[in-house]
């Protein structure tokens, strides 16, 4: 019979038992015990850098398109819209529309530059060249606060995503001090963007790391922000103009900065998405929100046959079996008149709606291209401030460039994005710039055109309104709502900040001359906003 070794059995079990024991009390074993090894817990500037861009787009729904008359509808939503009914959905986007916190403007978008610039910076110190990746961190930077500024006014800036270093309560700045240093900052990015160091390379989905490319994206915002100062400081506005000019702004079709979206979960144009269920989730019949384009829309493309119209619009014709087929004639094309209708039209089917086209959730969305470059240079050559080509030169091309981009949409029968250079040139010759017309008629068509030609860019559109007060629009003054008939200048503070950060808040409040509650929150003006 053999003879048992247990001593040595049972040594082993004692070893392994106190390696264990070892292991279950000790801190740092645990922590790697449960890490999640799906996920990444250092920051890499690169794949952070294409959410970033990936943030850039600003969305508010309908509420800014229905108040620039691209749309109407005859139901009372939910929504200050095109009746100016409520106050719903004109909230600055402190927090952007669906409060979660990868939206979240703060806690999201600016966390997430201010992370990529730490660590950038961090890499810096160990003598990493990130003079490129630093410079557009900034650009972008501007990108996102003078969105920011623009519709809510003086906003937590110079001490804003300061929480580590303790500053939970930021003072609310004067929107003119910002403008002087998002100026401040894009000028000294574009300057220091230079061809002898790397940037992003393939996470840049605008340029693929291409600095020249960056350099007129930079120039070309300037010259928005430059110009965005004219009724306010001219003599600043024109340095900023010029300045930007002297740089370079886009002037290429291929210089355009655009984002690119596939029809898969995930991929999804979310701007067209919201729209799509939000309202257009089945061709014919009554829409959800009851949306359709506004007749001032329609009525200006059609009165200057303009070639986009067939891109944009269609009428969805009722069959004899009750299916419906998409007609974009532009003879057919119909808008409905903003705030007339409180009660589901007889004749409803026959507006005209966002085409499929437009509609395609694998639709780019455009975040800075030449068209808005040139027609601003157009409006610096009848302001003296341009001579590098002739304003009605400047506008051409700015109407040109407006109109091919439409070829990056997929095209959706009967709906084809690609306009011709001859359907362009007949447009251009039925619409001529008025080169012989007053500085009024000129500054008149130059910022119409600019509201047909960056259909899609809310935000902009509605600044480049308050700015000029073009394209006219039509009057309203709908029962029962909220601005005494006006159109609405500006959005509200987030209410939320009277709990978090009162004193500043009603510091704001008071300086820009309203309170909380009232209707002056949405007519007061922002600083370059004077009258």
């Amino acid at each position: 019979m053999k003879t048992m070794h247990i001593k040595p059995i049972k040594n082993l079990f004692y070893g392994v038992f106190a390696v264990l024991l070892y292991s279950s009390c000790n801190p740092e074993s645990l922590t790697e015990m449960n890490r999640d090894v799906n996920r990444i817990d250092e920051v890499i500037p690169e794949y952070m850098f294409t959410g970033a861009l990936l943030d850039l787009p600003q969305h508010s729904y309908t509420v800014i398109a229905q108040g620039v008359q691209y749309f109407s509808t005859y139901k009372e939503v939910a929504g200050v819209g095109d009746k100016y009914y409520s106050f719903n959905g004109t909230e600055a986007p402190f927090f952007y529309y669906t409060g979660t916190t990868e939206n979240n403007l703060w806690i999201g978008k600016l966390n997430r530059l201010y992370q990529i610039q730490k660590a950038l910076e961090s890499q810096a110190e160990e003598g990493i060249d990130n003079t490129n990746k630093l410079a557009l961190v900034r650009i972008l930077k501007v990108y996102f606060f003078h969105q920011l500024t623009d519709v809510a006014g003086d906003i937590p800036y110079f001490e804003a995503r300061l929480g580590e270093q303790g500053t939970l309560s930021p003072k609310y700045d004067t929107q003119e001090a910002i403008y002087k240093d998002l100026l401040k900052e894009l000028d000294e990015a574009a300057v220091a963007l230079t061809a002898n160091s790397p940037s992003f390379g393939n996470a840049d989905l605008f340029f693929a790391g291409d600095i020249v490319k960056w350099k007129k994206f930079a120039y070309t915002l300037m010259l928005r922000l430059g110009m965005r100062l004219t009724k306010v400081d001219q003599g600043t506005a024109q340095t900023w103009v010029q300045r930007a000019i002297a740089g370079g702004p886009m002037s290429e079709e291929g210089d355009i900065a655009y984002l690119s979206y596939a029809a898969t979960p995930g991929s999804l144009n979310y701007k067209i998405n919201s729209l799509v269920n939000g309202d257009y989730n089945s061709p014919g019949g009554d829409n959800v929100e009851g949306g359709k384009y506004a007749a001032t829309f329609i009525n200006h493309l059609k009165n200057t046959a303009d070639p986009r119209l067939p891109v944009l619009s269609v009428v969805w014709v009722r069959n004899a079996d009750g299916s419906y087929r998409a007609d974009n004639s532009i003879g057919t094309q119909r808008g409905m008149i903003n705030g007339s209708l409180n009660t589901f039209p007889s004749d409803f089917d026959s507006y005209s709606e966002p085409s499929q086209l437009y509609l395609n959730t694998s639709s780019p969305i455009i975040i800075l291209g030449p068209a808005e470059a040139y027609l601003l240079l157009a409006e610096a050559a009848i302001r003296g401030w341009y001579t590098g080509s002739s304003a009605a030169e400047a506008y051409n091309q700015g109407v040109r460039m407006a109109m091919k981009q439409w070829a990056l949409w997929p095209d959706v029968a009967p709906h084809s994005g690609r306009i011709s250079d001859q359907q362009i040139s007949n447009y251009l010759t039925q619409n001529p710039f008025l080169a012989t017309g007053s500085f009024e008629q000129q500054f008149g068509q130059i910022n119409t055109q600019k509201w047909v030609s960056l259909f899609g860019d809310d935000y902009e559109v509605f600044a480049n309104w308050r700015r000029t007060n073009y394209p006219t629009l039509m009057p309203v003054n709908y029962p029962g709502n909220v601005t005494g008939g006006k159109m609405f200048r500006r959005f509200y503070i987030p209410l939320n900040e009277n709990l978090t950060n009162r004193e500043n808040y009603m510091e704001a409040l008071q300086r820009q001359g309203f309170s909380e509650f009232t209707g002056d929150n949405l007519t007061t003006r922002v600083w370059w906003d004077a009258e």
